[in-house]
């Protein structure tokens, strides 16, 4: 969600001015009051006719965000709301009540996937809500050039995030690959990989550092049990890269223009991808300029400025 909202800003899609404010921060945990209350007062600071954007996950973003949207809406101001989060299906079933009163708040609300948009239809019947994908920034540059035998796991390293599947089917790879490497970089979260074979941890990296690994890498791997629409994927489409990963979420959607499919938890089915693009460079190539050329009609700063500019314009009538 940081990435996607650091993209909004840096590159103003959807208005003149764009500006992001942090209501909470994964490294300052305990502390995520302070965040929350500098954008509540941000909001009571807001001119009227300004609009509020608020990014929405699950679980305690529906309390914290979800308080920032009905200050903003108590003000007037006009209001959109963009769901993510991996999980937000379960939770907003299970907290139905909690969850349509937030969305109901928003006069606009935007999501990643069809199931979402359903949901959202039952919890707040009167909310106009549609599909806006992520935006990305696109390389004009066509096909990429060769690039090395690397896999690239960019993202918290954890279970949810498949990287104990990841290390199962990296086993295979090696063996058969024996030039191959795997780089993991993100923060550790609930499962610290063991030692492998040119298996490697890079530790957390800066978005600019990730979208880098990403233009060295022959292909990007994701065996995710839970997400929305992860950014990670977009921006290796975006650059010419393929991905595998598993049919959750929004993933399949992406997939069927950029990247290759296997079942939640099958370490032999995801070696076996892994090795058919990391030994045939030119299918690599094939799948991610199919990927890219996608970005760039569907998914690029330009065509979601124009999407996003449209839909603040129904937000403040």
């Amino acid at each position: 969600m940081a990435s996607v909202i650091r993209v909004l800003s840096e590159h103003r899609v959807g208005g003149d001015v764009v500006r992001a404010h942090t209501s909470w921060s994964p490294s300052a945990r305990g502390k995520g009051a302070g965040h929350a209350l500098r954008a509540a007062q941000v909001i009571l600071a807001m001119s009227p006719g300004e609009l509020v954007h608020v990014h929405l996950s699950e679980r305690g973003s529906f309390v914290r965000e979800g308080a920032l949207l009905a200050l903003a809406r108590r003000r007037g101001l006009p209001t959109v709301a963009t769901i993510h989060g991996a999980v937000f299906s379960s939770f907003a079933r299970r907290h139905r009540r909690l969850a349509g009163a937030v969305l109901a708040c928003a006069r606009r609300v935007t999501c990643l996937d069809e199931e979402v948009l359903a949901l959202v239809g039952e919890l707040a019947p009167g909310t106009p809500c549609e599909i806006v994908p992520n935006p990305v920034s696109v390389s004009q540059h066509g096909i990429a050039p060769a690039t090395e035998e690397l896999v690239l796991f960019a993202g918290e390293i954890g279970l949810r995030k498949g990287v104990d599947v990841l290390v199962r089917a990296w086993a295979l790879v090696a063996r058969a690959r024996p030039d191959a490497r795997c780089l993991l970089v993100g923060p550790l979260a609930d499962f610290v990989p063991p030692t492998c074979e040119r298996l490697e941890l890079g530790g957390s990296v800066q978005p600019g550092a990730v979208r880098e690994l990403i233009a060295r890498a022959r292909v990007v791997v994701l065996p995710a049990r839970a997400e929305g629409m992860p950014m990670v994927l977009t921006e290796a489409m975006s650059v010419g890269r393929p991905f595998v990963s598993t049919p959750v979420g929004g993933i399949p959607a992406l997939a069927e223009h950029g990247g290759l499919l296997v079942p939640v938890g099958d370490h032999e089915q995801l070696a076996e991808r892994l090795i058919e693009l990391l030994a045939s460079p030119r299918l690599a190539a094939r799948i991610g300029e199919r990927g890219r050329r996608f970005c760039l009609a569907t998914r690029s700063v330009e065509v979601l400025d124009t999407r996003l500019s449209g839909l603040y314009r129904a937000a403040a009538v």
